[in-house]
């Protein structure tokens, strides 16, 4: 194992595709109040072979040009329902307007390579995380 992959595998932000898993939905709630920051509360969820989601949420935002992430949260298994409760009570809670929110529906693409590729036309991804 190189130091690339050592440090991946210990980095609790990411969402780990195992064979036959896909990503579902990505959920970003950018505040008006944290913008100069480029504040921003994720939600990343993927979906497993089971049916099931495992969900990851955490706070993002850039200081000094420095990426940061803080207040990670790891769901290993939740229901789509349970996802939607969720997304939708985060909104009410925050009191999130349309213009602060955004979902990216990745579970039409039938291969996590469409996925992918897709992220990247959107400049989503870091490519340097795709082994």
């Amino acid at each position: 194992m190189n130091a690339k992959q050592s440090h991946l595998q210990h980095d609790h932000y990411l969402i780990k595709i195992g064979k036959g898993e896909r990503l579902y939905k990505f959920y970003y709630f950018r505040p008006i109040a944290g913008r100069h920051y480029h504040f921003e509360y994720r939600i990343l969820t993927k979906e497993k072979t089971d049916g099931m989601l495992e969900m990851v949420s955490y706070n993002f935002k850039i200081v000094s040009g420095v990426p940061q992430k803080s207040s990670v949260t790891r769901v290993p298994e939740i229901s789509k329902e349970q996802l939607e409760d969720i997304v939708r009570n985060v909104r009410i809670k925050t009191n999130t307007g349309p213009d602060e929110f955004e979902e990216l529906d990745l579970s039409g693409f039938s291969t996590i390579d469409e996925q992918i590729e897709f992220l990247k036309q959107q400049d989503r991804v870091d490519t340097m995380y795709i082994m």
